[in-house]
């Protein structure tokens, strides 16, 4: 019989949690049917669970679930979810964030979800499984699971005993290709007698084959939205032990990401979702047996961690949350785990202040700026200051010039206050110095027009190396053996990281020689710039009325000054109305500038504000 009484929550008591008991079932059709308890975490003593990790999907709550009697309505993804987990002859207690936290809109609701975001680091702890719920799957994803963990094993074993490998080659074989068997195999292959060497021929061919139909299912599983959400990422990094399940079939973490990172070809076209495992991964590895208290340094080579932090604070704008406030408090009790403490979540918030006290908190933990240059500042028109990290706007690094995270950490006296006095509301307080403005600002030769035929093309190409050359005459920072430096590392450096050994060399080599000679015509050259085709438009040239040279996103504009900050490479930033107010405009890189080349006496800074 269907109940028509609707689930009431009732007030937890402080840290405590609640569970479900997932009642079994002999056949899938059947209702799903669950109890409802709380637990506190500080008893050691109380009810063991599981925890779900999945994407809610759809909102609408159309899913019935007999909760005690009582009806709770659930999403079609938590409603599959349990048809798949529930058991046939005993309860499964999981933990489930929708079932388990209040969703209501109210005040007790809310207040509720804030308490319960804050532990939800060590909810995922303390849970003796996480689940990671993909889907239903099918037969590929249930080959694919069948595979990982041996490929997985098979990569340390070849690391340690490549003899081996035909061997193992073939029991992999063997294993995935029964059904070929070897009859069929042998009039394949009528000429050949010698048995290993018909082994290990017909094995590679069925390997290859059977690896190609993987690598495809393996796509699909990376395309799965889970991958997506900024939730997952702290929900796998706390787990102790953590397990991928797709309908019937599973797979641990552990030989998933093992896999994914001793195959390159498993991991997709670059910037795909496949691509955000990687986090999870780095996260998963260092938290591992923690308790909530700050990673330790030794979990990381030199300083991994700080890279590690940076990425991962600038990869989240590419993640998905369903509440914007989630950009944040999706990772509360990683910043946590990191010694940064947050003030507690609070959904009532606006969003961008909830942004602003994340980025204060990592500056004065981290005693450093270098989380105001891992984005692009928001829109002016988004009202949010422009020290604070974009998190709303997808985008790649690479596409506002963001060098490596080594060229943003200069050196400075840790006992110097990061932070003026005039840190207050929305505006920081930091002492820097202006190095120069811009005085020329030229696009860089990756700018193509599809317009013109491919000589016209690189015509342009040229004459922006010509502008470029001509422009270093004027320059006195620098002496003129420099030259050949300038032009490598700030007119081709977006091209490739060692121009002179690249496909671009020949142009190299024609603009170091200064001399009235022709450009090298080859169509060869102007295909290769168009590799980097999807980077047109963000790059512009500039010169400084200092006679500095270098390279920043094309939103900067002439009369923008170029600023170091203590702690931080250079910046472009505009004035404001008020004298010493600036707004950021992008990260730069200016030749003779980085990595505290330019260094500067306490009395040689000057407060500066940034809005």
């Amino acid at each position: 019989m269907t109940s028509t009484t609707t689930f009431q929550y009732q007030p937890l008591p402080a840290r405590s949690i609640r569970v479900i008991k997932l009642l079994p079932a002999r056949r899938s059709e059947d209702p799903l049917r669950c109890t409802i308890e709380a637990i506190s975490l500080d008893n050691p003593k109380a009810q063991l669970y599981e925890a779900l990790s999945y994407v809610w999907g759809e909102p609408a709550r159309q899913w019935p679930l007999d909760c005690g009697g009582a009806r709770l309505l659930v999403t079609k993804n938590c409603h599959e979810a349990m048809v798949n987990l529930r058991h046939g002859f005993m309860s499964r207690v999981l933990w489930i964030d929708a079932i388990c936290i209040n969703q209501g809109n109210d005040y007790e609701a809310i207040q509720e979800r804030n308490g319960q975001v804050a532990m939800m680091g060590e909810i995922y702890l303390r849970a003796k499984r996480v689940l990671v719920w993909l889907g239903p799957g099918d037969a590929s994803t249930a080959l694919l699971f069948r595979y990982l963990p041996i490929f997985n094993s098979l990569d340390r074993i070849q690391d340690e005993y490549p003899a081996l490998e035909s061997v193992l080659y073939a029991l992999i074989a063997q294993h995935f290709d029964i059904r070929y068997g070897r009859p069929t195999v042998y009039i394949l292959c009528p000429e050949m007698c010698d048995p290993t060497a018909l082994t290990k021929n017909v094995t590679g061919f069925l390997v290859k084959r059977k690896c190609s139909q993987l690598r495809e299912s393996m796509a699909n599983i990376l395309e799965n939205p889970w991958f997506e959400r900024v939730w997952t990422i702290q929900e796998v990094a706390f787990g102790r032990k953590c397990v991928i399940i797709c309908g019937k079939s599973s797979v641990d973490w552990e030989a998933f990401c093992g896999a994914y990172m001793a195959e390159p070809r498993l991991r997709g076209p670059r910037g795909s979702s496949g691509d955000l495992i990687l986090p999870r991964w780095k996260l998963y590895l260092s938290l591992r047996g923690s308790s909530l208290q700050a990673i330790q340094q030794s979990r990381f080579e030199g300083d991994g961690q700080v890279r590690f932090e940076l990425e991962l604070l600038s990869g989240i704008r590419n993640m998905k949350a369903t509440i914007a406030h989630d950009k944040v408090y999706s990772l509360y009790s990683v910043f946590q785990a990191m010694g940064i403490h947050l003030p507690n979540p609070d959904y009532g918030k606006d969003v961008m202040r909830v942004f602003e006290e994340a980025t204060l908190a990592y500056i004065r933990s981290r005693k450093n700026l270098n989380i105001i240059a891992i984005t692009l500042p928001p829109d002016i028109s988004s009202g949010s200051p422009s020290w604070v990290p974009d998190w709303l706007t997808p985008g790649r690094n690479g596409s506002a010039l963001i060098w490596k995270i080594a060229d943003f950490d200069t050196q400075f006296h840790p006992t110097t206050p990061i932070l003026t006095d005039s840190t207050r509301g929305s505006k920081l307080g930091v002492m820097g110095k202006v190095i120069g403005k811009i005085n020329r600002r030229f696009k860089c030769p990756l700018i193509f027009n599809e317009r013109l035929s491919q000589g016209q093309a690189y015509q342009e190409v040229v004459s922006g190396c010509l502008d470029w050359r001509h422009s270093i005459s004027s320059l006195t920072r620098y002496s003129s053996e420099k030259d050949p430096m300038l032009i490598r590392q700030t007119l081709l450096r977006p091209y490739h990281a060692n121009v002179p050994s690249s496909k671009l060399g020949a142009l190299y080599q024609w603009c170091l020689r200064g001399d009235d000679t022709s450009p090298p015509e080859d169509g060869y050259l102007l295909d290769a710039i168009m590799e980097n085709r999807k980077l047109q438009e963000n790059w512009i040239i500039f010169t400084l009325d200092t006679g500095y040279c270098g390279m920043a996103h094309h939103s900067c504009q002439l009369g923008d000054d170029i600023a170091l900050l203590r702690s931080l490479n250079p910046l472009v930033l505009r004035s404001q109305s008020r004298s010493n107010e600036f707004r950021i405009v992008a990260p730069a890189y200016c030749e003779g500038a980085m990595n505290s080349a330019t260094t500067s006496n306490n009395d040689e800074l000057e407060e500066m504000i940034l809005v």
